[in-house]
């Protein structure tokens, strides 16, 4: 495991900052916190580093902040990982919103999760049910899909990026992220307001 390339690192911050002067006068509904400095973690190098760059990144269907387990070298010591967890107790990275009414999004703190793996930084995505079924049947394999190989390229690619879509359409299915207004000042475009930002900032299609 090594940490990320600066040159990511950069770009990352470079996206966020554009994405946050037109969010300003762009949707509703998203959110670009600013910075939120945070210790290394040397068990999880260029974790740590990634999510020090923004504090909570949000549109209309996701939500993305820093792991409960590495706001601090003491949250990660104290973290302990679940012996019985058939998938090695990995860290939370964000949480799909499409499943939340917008009403309750301020109570809860999403649906799905979207996981990284602890041992090798895998970004990847399980459907809940398929979590659930691995407990009660260890022995067998269950559907999951890595979307990236480390967090740095998921935020660069799949959050801020390009491939932005492909997340969508990974989590929420094809039908999601091609779905259209029908009606608004948005008739017509992508209803994902993230997606919209994305493409202002000429960073998708």
């Amino acid at each position: 495991m090594t940490a990320p390339d600066p040159a990511v690192l950069s770009r990352i911050q470079e996206k966020l900052a554009t994405l946050s002067r037109l969010a300003a006068g762009h949707d509703a509904g998203v959110v670009i916190e600013g910075p939120a400095p945070l210790e290394p973690i040397p068990d999880l190098p260029g974790v740590a580093e990634v999510y020090s760059l923004f504090g909570r990144i949000e549109g209309d269907n996701f939500r993305f902040h820093a792991p409960k387990e590495i706001t601090s070298p003491h949250a990660w010591a104290a973290f302990s990982v679940d012996p019985d967890d058939p998938m090695g107790s990995p860290l939370t990275v964000g949480y799909e919103l499409a499943s939340v009414p917008r009403g309750l999004r301020g109570e809860i703190r999403g649906g799905d999760p979207i996981y990284l793996d602890r041992e090798d930084l895998d970004v990847y995505y399980m459907e809940s049910s398929a979590y659930v079924y691995q407990y009660e049947h260890p022995d067998e394999d269950v559907e999951f899909t890595v979307i990236a190989p480390d967090v740095a390229t998921f935020f660069d690619e799949h959050v801020l990026g390009a491939r932005y879509p492909d997340l969508v359409a990974t989590v929420l299915g094809p039908a999601a992220a091609e779905e259209r207004l029908r009606k608004g000042r948005h008739a017509g475009e992508y209803a994902d307001n993230w997606r919209r930002l994305l493409i202002a900032a000429g960073l998708a299609s």
